[in-house]
């Protein structure tokens, strides 16, 4: 799991940001500070942010954020006038109460509200990459193992093959388009290949008529398209997606008939679908 999570707080009346989207080192405590009441968040590396004054109805120990052993986090209210969990939309905030505890799986997004703020918590799902080369990589959700992968697409591409029913990866050297005509003529029924269009950039190649889609749209045998940062492949519900480890993260949609990557804004929608994005899922790729 990772050691940090990311955190906002705006006030609840009004919307104002008092503290935008931060990465901070877990454990996190939430409490006021000396005679001005001022905000004050502890990260578990010594960092300190502050957020605003006059905060006297908040606890000097409000709420704390630490990791749950399981790749998850555990929200605590230590507060005296109470932090409250916000549920789906239109129902009611559900308290906590003092002592009490919200658990948060990895990849979970949450909200709380607690005297006049509410709270944004997010601990993301990672796609762990040991070495950058080029900076896109294709990242996916491994059956096998339970968690994210992602592949350096570095003079390397990548063949999605039907066999039967199932759908194997397989790795080739070079270009998309040489790799996938070496493919062939081995006589792998290629559903898609992707890998380095030979001019820099990365490019998914369509082995067979409606099989795989680009960004929600259906591709046709032989037909090439650029794959950019944020970019989805859907290959019989195997969901590909290229993340670059310079661009920033992205947010997934959590419409069962969408899952697209969208950039990270969670108060906005999916530009796929329209809905909205806050219960989505954040994918990053780091070294």
């Amino acid at each position: 799991m990772s050691d940090d999570v990311e955190l906002s707080i705006r006030e609840v009346t009004g919307g104002s940001v008092l503290l935008a989207t931060e990465t901070l080192r877990l454990p996190i405590e939430i409490g006021r500070f000396g005679a001005d009441n001022v905000g004050r968040i502890s990260a578990g590396d010594g960092r300190v942010v502050h957020f605003g004054e006059g905060y006297g109805t908040l606890s000097r120990q409000h709420l704390t954020i630490t990791p749950s052993g399981d790749g998850g986090l555990v929200v605590t209210d230590l507060s005296s006038n109470g932090v409250a969990q916000i549920g789906q939309e239109g129902s009611p905030p559900v308290p906590i109460g003092r002592g009490g505890t919200v658990r948060m799986a990895a990849g979970a997004m949450r909200a709380f509200e607690t005297v006049g703020l509410r709270v944004t918590v997010c601990s993301p799902k990672e796609a762990q990459v040991d070495a950058i080369g080029q900076p896109l990589h294709l990242v996916y959700d491994s059956s096998s193992t339970g968690r994210l992968k992602a592949l350096d697409l570095d003079g390397v591409s990548i063949a999605l093959v039907a066999s039967g029913s199932e759908v194997l990866m397989r790795r080739r050297k070079g270009r998309a388009a040489q790799a996938l005509e070496d493919a062939r003529g081995e006589g792998a029924q290629v559903l898609v290949m992707i890998g380095p269009d030979g001019a820099g950039g990365v490019e998914a190649i369509c082995g067979m008529s409606d099989e795989v889609s680009h960004n929600r749209r259906m591709l046709d045998a032989g037909e090439a398209v650029p794959m950019d940062h944020l970019a989805t492949l859907d290959i019989r519900g195997q969901l590909l997606r290229i993340m670059s480890a310079e661009e920033g993260k992205g947010l997934s949609c959590t419409n069962a008939e969408c899952r697209q990557l969208n950039p990270y804004l969670p108060g906005e929608n999916c530009r796929y679908c329209g809905q909205r994005l806050g219960d989505g899922t954040s994918y990053w790729v780091h070294s």
